[in-house]
């Protein structure tokens, strides 16, 4: 269930009619205007999640790092499949075969000792039920490392608008309060300005944590927590007598 409370894709907008533009000529005055700041803040817990795979493999010769890179892969990926929604994705980000050099010395240099592959693989999960059945199934069919889950959301423009709009009310309130301190009433909008950020739920891991090859005996718990979707936004209300 989300909760909305009134708390950055960066858009400006200029209402019709209100912007201000020179005379040709002279310049005419600006309108008295107030210029707030606010934000606004939805709650949501993500329903979308990405896992980050790779499979690395070392030999003394770069054919035979890359021949038990593949072995090892087809299987990973045949495991994941198995356990995949039909809208799930699953594709290879990037595949690296370097060498593994020697210590330098004084007296000799670096020599080519090994040969390391790494294969990189992506899996977009659309239902994060099954986030733990893809890690238990990578851990016991090959993986070294796994990077994530990295959250989002399939309603994220929902979002983003409702934190936007809950700022526009804070800055409206905002503006009217000052503008009857002041003995003047709130005419309209002239400008707004307004930018969307992300606040990551600190249950489960985050960018830069991952999960390493180990024995998985019981099934991999997954907890996801809330995300704040923020908006902060700058307006200037005209204001009149």
């Amino acid at each position: 269930m989300q909760q909305i409370i009134p708390a950055f894709f960066m858009l400006a907008l200029v209402i019709p009619g209100l912007s201000l533009t020179p005379a040709q000529g002279a310049e005419k005055p600006s309108p008295p205007s107030i210029s707030v700041d606010a934000e606004g803040k939805v709650m949501a817990t993500p329903d979308l999640a990405k896992l980050i795979l790779e499979v690395e493999t070392q030999a003394d010769t770069a054919a035979a790092a890359a021949q038990e890179n593949a072995r090892k892969a087809e299987g990973l990926l045949s495991a994941v499949k198995k356990v995949l929604g039909p809208e799930d994705k699953l594709r290879t980000l990037g595949y690296r075969l370097i060498p593994v050099r020697s210590d330098k010395s004084k007296s000799t240099p670096p020599e080519i000792k090994a040969y390391r592959a790494v294969n990189r693989l992506e899996v977009k999960i659309m239902e994060v039920a099954r986030l733990g059945k893809v890690i238990d199934a990578s851990l016991k069919n090959g993986v070294s490392q796994i990077n994530g889950p990295f959250w989002g959301h399939s309603r994220i423009e929902e979002l983003q608008r409702q934190a936007a709009v809950h700022a526009l009310e804070r800055a409206r309130r905002l503006a009217e309060a000052l503008a009857q301190a002041a003995g003047l009433k709130i005419k309209g909008v002239d400008k707004l300005s307004t930018g969307i950020r992300f606040i990551p739920p600190r249950a489960g891991l985050a960018e830069g944590d991952s999960y390493r090859m180990a024995k998985a005996p019981s099934s991999t718990p997954i907890e996801v927590g809330e995300e704040e979707i923020r908006a902060h936004l700058q307006a200037v209300f005209l204001v009149s007598p």
